[in-house]
């Protein structure tokens, strides 16, 4: 049987073909039948060590598959178009030539490089290199030009050049379900920005984003400005930010009344066009990236984001402001939208914040200055807010409160890699945040209500097709879950009776019970996502959700602020539901992959640290997962996954094969000694020839 697929290939040197619709990026499931006559339904095909040689990660490829009793496999495979031109891997010394060995997450085998680059590279046998490929007359990946690198393997410099190409490849625009055509972008154009971004990433750069020019329509451009300079307002942000996106106002005469609030925003959608260079670039990558090797790589550039569009203490800017009250019991008040002129008295850090919510006035009165007093009470004022909107936050029913946060995390500081606090200022942190997420649900009910088609965060709580494993924990731990049960089971009935059960299991003193179930509700929460229609946000138990609040880092707020413009000013918004909708499945996949990024530099960087020694002892984890060949776990103290094999879980004997015995569902081992959720000790073993943590048990289970 012939299919159409897309190629993943595995570190063994095997790999999967994921079937694909004619668009060549949506998944699909193909049947085929097997040697008896019985149809086989499957949505994956495995291809064996000698089929995979010679393929990369993501390639659109045409297969010849056979169907037995256990599934798929496929027999040959043709080079139907090569999705990444960014490769990452080490330098080799092939016969008589100099080759690339690719990272594991891009393929295996060597690759050819072009023999100019061999004066620049005869002696760097061993150090990562980052390429771009093309393709001989065969469609074989030769690397043709040196973009990154030479760098030492496991290097600062290494991990963030390999997290780029790996991370930001897998969703190269033609992987895209819709492609850059459904964001009305030009397909050609944003392979051409993608490609140079990850070479820019990659080497250390910034990106794009320098010098574009920003001319274009303007929604609502002749929109009325409110004078708000008088008004006294902050912005709070890490001490070394320039971005400021926000500044907060609020006002409070004590006691029960209203806490009057206006959280301003940088008036990006002001400035930067429609359709310009700069609103492509955006609209291209979708967000910032923030890592933790090397610069930052802004959406816009950084003379806007940093400077002219940046909320600045003491110069006067145009914000898109929203003004709301905050009564006594933390409800909102009706929302007002306007285009203001602001001025902000003082950038305050986190650390004065949260010196502040300690009892120490000083950090903030000496960034202040003159307007101490000022700011004094804007700040009195949004902690009240901050207060209220916590009581009320407190009240719904999230899983919210269920997530551990790292303690530890990993940074770079003047090139050295160490360690840092996770949350250093995490009250501070917080008290900004209640005051965000209440304006991100106080504009997305006034975008419901004036009825303007806008992007929405959607949430819908459970993923249905986690049920089964949710009910399955639940049953297992003791616990009682109607709603599971019932034919279509209201998902917030689900998370409060969850929720319920979690604090009962915990008052009688059931540990593993309540930790099985916990993990069970974690690890069962569906994706977040971007739509045109207004959809409950279920993660933050709200009705209506946007992102509003970050212009200048995510093309998704900057949308939603263009939308708002030409609906103040009487205008046609410029995207219609139909333009969203399309816009919105480029921006879930581009702007996932830049979390992807974030989350596999930090992986790596852990990776190192452990291997220099950071642990010398057990470190505690839990079970996050059961598969017959081992145990999935987390570190909550440093936010870490990892995985310990069944061999290393038995504690067998070297060359010893192991298999855990697994239920259905993943929930628990059928000898009972290890659930989801069950607390162990781990030790770090070493890295394997993936660069990947190798964990062992800490004690006897």
């Amino acid at each position: 049987m012939q299919v159409r697929a897309r190629y993943r290939p595995h570190p063994r040197g095997f790999g999967f073909l994921t079937p694909v619709a004619t668009d060549g990026a949506t998944p699909v499931e193909v049947t085929g039948h097997d040697p008896d006559g019985a149809a086989r339904t499957v949505d994956s095909a495995f291809v064996p060590p000698p089929v995979a040689s010679g393929f990369l990660a993501d390639d659109l490829v045409d297969a010849t598959v056979t169907f037995d009793d256990k599934g798929a496999s496929v027999e040959s495979m043709t080079l139907v178009e090569r999705a990444r031109r960014m490769l990452v891997g080490r330098v080799q010394q092939g016969p008589g030539r100099l080759v690339l060995e690719p990272d594991p997450a891009i393929g295996s085998g060597w690759i050819r490089l072009d023999p100019s680059l061999a004066p620049r590279l005869q002696a760097q046998v061993g150090r990562q290199i980052v390429v771009l490929a093309v393709d001989d007359d065969e469609g074989a990946p030769v690397g043709k030009a040196l973009v990154a690198g030479p760098h030492v393997v496991g290097s600062p410099q290494a991990i963030r050049a390999a997290a780029v190409v790996v991370a930001l490849g897998r969703a190269a625009p033609s992987l895209v379900v819709g492609g850059p055509q459904a964001a009305g972008l030009d397909p050609v154009q944003a392979n051409t920005t993608h490609t140079r971004v990850v070479g820019q990433l990659a080497g250390g750069g910034r990106g794009g984003a320098d010098g574009l020019s920003v001319e274009g329509a303007i929604p609502g451009a002749a929109l009325t400005v409110v004078d708000r300079t008088g008004e006294t307002c902050v912005t709070i942000d890490d001490a070394d930010a320039r971005d400021l996106d926000d500044a907060i106002a609020a006002h409070w005469d004590g006691g029960e009344g209203p806490v009057e609030v206006a959280v301003h925003i940088a008036d990006a959608a002001g400035t930067v066009g429609l359709g310009s260079p700069a609103d492509l670039y955006a609209r291209t990558v979708a967000s910032s990236a923030y890592l933790a090797s090397g610069a930052n790589a802004p959406m816009l550039d950084p003379a806007l984001s940093e400077d002219a569009l940046s909320l600045l203490p003491d110069v006067e800017r145009q914000a898109l402001s929203i003004r709301f009250a905050v009564d006594r019991e933390g409800r909102l008040g009706e929302p007002h939208l306007e285009v203001a002129a602001i001025r902000s008295r003082a950038k305050l850090s986190y650390a004065a914040t949260e010196a502040w919510l300690r009892g120490d006035q000083r950090p903030v009165q000496r960034l202040s200055g003159d307007p101490a007093a000022e700011v004094g009470g804007v700040l009195d004022a949004v902690v009240e807010a901050a207060r209220r909107l916590g009581a009320e936050r407190d009240a719904r029913t999230t899983f919210e409160d269920l997530f551990a946060a790292a303690e530890v995390a990993p940074a770079v500081v003047d090139g050295r890699l160490t360690t840092v606090e996770a949350e250093p200022h995490a009250d501070a942190y917080r008290l900004v945040e209640r005051l965000m997420v209440a304006a991100n649900e106080s504009v997305a009910g006034w975008l419901v209500a004036a009825g303007v088609p806008a992007l929405y965060r959607a949430h819908e709580g459970v993923d249905p097709e986690r049920l089964e494993r949710l009910r399955a924990a639940a049953e297992l731990a003791g616990a009682t879950i109607p709603a599971l049960d019932a034919a279509a089971g209201d998902a917030d009935q689900v998370v409060g009776q969850v929720l319920a059960e979690v604090d009962r299991l915990a008052a009688e003193g059931r540990t593993e019970d309540c930790d099985l179930l916990v993990a069970a509700a974690t690890s069962s929460t569906a994706r977040a996502s971007y739509e045109p229609d207004p959809s409950a946000h279920r993660g933050l138990a709200a009705a209506a959700y946007c992102h509003f609040t970050s212009p200048i880092r995510r093309y998704a707020d900057l949308t939603v602020h263009r939308q708002i413009r030409a609906a103040l000013a009487g205008e046609t918004p410029p995207l219609s539901v139909d333009d969203l909708r399309g816009l919105a499945g480029w921006l879930d996949a581009r702007a996932g992959a830049i979390n992807f990024l974030q989350a596999r530099e930090r992986g790596d960087l852990w990776s190192r640290l452990l291997d220099r020694g950071f642990l010398d002892g057990p470190e505690p984890a839990v079970v996050t997962g059961l598969t017959v060949n081992g145990l999935r776990i987390r570190l909550p103290r440093l936010g870490v996954t990892g995985f310990v094999t069944a061999e290393r879980a038995l504690d067998l004997p070297p060359r010893e094969r192991g298999r855990l015995d697994v239920d259905e569902h993943g929930v628990t081992t059928t000898t009972g000694r290890w659930r989801l959720g069950s607390r162990i000790d781990v030790r770090f073993v070493g890295l394997d020839d993936t660069g990947r943590a190798n964990w062992r048990m800490g004690k006897p289970a």
